[in-house]
């Protein structure tokens, strides 16, 4: 089995505050072929490891919502499983369970203390479907108990000589363990791993962790603390949820990326956050809503950009009115709110590839001429002072529109938009 690197690292330039990184390293089986991914945890371009920085249980947090909330899974592994890092506080807080048994592998670092609390915690996790690996194993000794909920062991071929694997990995086998060679670097660690009956290998020799690089998504602390006291309301309000996630341009962005999965999107359009709520249901929504505070709150700079795109969103949803096309005013709002999006250094084409929305949304997004395009303009230019600009697209770009009334549109929405703010 020769090693296979297809993949080509990130730039491992300055990053820039808009991004966020994951590091990927692949696990093969014995014919070569990728079987799954493990998902390390990344704070900067460079590809090491700043999980020491902010603690494992932060990093495991971080780590999960990356990469279902910014990167998604499909993107990230292809369909395969991942293997994520738990530590004891991550398995004691039931995070896993917000996880999907058919994406993830619970891999337990070799800190974790085998307490009456987290082998409780690992009967439920194998009871809703988990396979659970055991990280950087070297060989001490595992009580039956612990085995019998362990799937996977990883050996740790720096941290332990060949006598030793010899001597503690056959009566693994002869459990019914499957054994991963983990930090293989020679062709001989390969052959004395396939030899010892090691079905998974993973290390240099074969792959690097490779980095993966994703535009950041911030959402308002605002956001934050009413999802927060949504998601701790007995009873789950899927209307006050909408009313959230349509004030944040962010976060309708997550949820129509998040949407776009198959078993949500099945071809159709998403043009209302309520049914798109409704679709998912109470249940998976909280698990959503989860996963996004799983996220340290962002700083309150944020907020203010949030505001912006709330104003634009209402007024591009009234000069679509005042224009009499008020068929669409539903999508001049999706037009405005998402346009923030596309601005600060996105790519409009990254960002818009990742959601499901309708085709006079994405033409405006994408620069391409259309009366949507056309309103968000004039909404630019007037957020924006530019008149010289302005006078022309209201003549020649929209003429139905009656000029006179733009200011009173524009503070009226700025009024709709800090009202919603400000609401608690």
């Amino acid at each position: 089995m020769e090693p296979t690197n297809n993949f080509q690292p990130e730039d491992t330039k300055t990053p820039d505050s808009q991004s966020v990184y994951i590091a990927r390293q692949p696990i093969f089986n014995a014919t070569g072929h990728v079987q799954a991914y493990e998902l390390l945890y990344r704070n900067t371009a460079q590809n090491i490891s700043g999980a020491s920085s902010v603690g494992d249980d932060e990093a495991t947090g971080t780590v999960i919502s990356e990469a279902i909330l910014n990167f998604g899974m499909h993107e990230l592994t292809n369909g395969k499983k991942a293997f994520v890092n738990f530590a004891d506080g991550y398995l004691l807080n039931k995070a896993a369970y917000l996880l999907d048994p058919e994406q993830f592998v619970v891999e337990i670092l070799e800190s974790v203390v085998f307490t009456i609390e987290v082998i409780d915690a690992l009967y439920t996790l194998k009871s809703a479907g988990f396979d659970v690996a055991l990280d950087d194993y070297v060989g001490t000794d595992i009580p039956a108990e612990i085995l019998s909920l362990i799937d996977i062991i990883k050996i740790d071929f720096i941290d332990t000589t060949k006598e030793q694997r010899a001597a503690f990995a056959p009566p693994l086998v002869n459990a019914g363990k499957v054994l991963l060679a983990e930090k293989v670097e020679t062709k001989e660690d390969v052959q004395e791993a396939m030899s010892l009956g090691c079905q998974l290998f993973q290390g240099y020799y074969f792959s690097k962790p490779i980095m993966m690089k994703k535009s950041s998504m911030e959402i308002s602390s605002v956001s934050y603390m009413k999802l927060a006291r949504e998601i701790n309301a007995p009873d789950i309000n899927l209307n006050n949820i909408a009313w959230i996630i349509n004030s944040d341009a962010h976060l309708t962005y997550k949820l129509l990326r998040r949407m776009k999965t198959l078993q949500y999107y099945r071809g159709n359009n998403i043009t209302s956050i309520n049914r798109a709520l409704v679709m998912m249901g109470d249940a998976e929504v909280r698990r959503w809503i989860m996963l996004i505070l799983l996220r340290n709150v962002t700083n309150t700079r944020s907020d203010e950009l949030i505001r912006t795109a709330l104003i634009r969103a209402f007024l591009c949803e009234k000069l679509a009115q005042e224009s009499g096309r008020g068929n669409s005013v539903s999508e001049a709002y999706s037009a405005g709110m998402l346009s923030i999006l596309t601005t600060g250094g996105h790519d409009p084409r990254e960002m818009l590839g990742d959601i499901q929305i309708p085709s006079i949304v994405r033409d405006a997004l994408s620069g391409k001429d259309c009366f949507l395009k056309r309103l968000l303009d004039i909404a630019v230019c007037y957020e924006n002072g530019n008149w010289n600009k302005l006078e022309y697209l209201k003549e020649y770009s929209v003429p139905e529109l009656n000029a006179k009334f733009l200011p009173g549109l524009y503070m009226a929405s700025v009024a709709e938009a800090d009202e919603m703010l400000s609401k608690e």
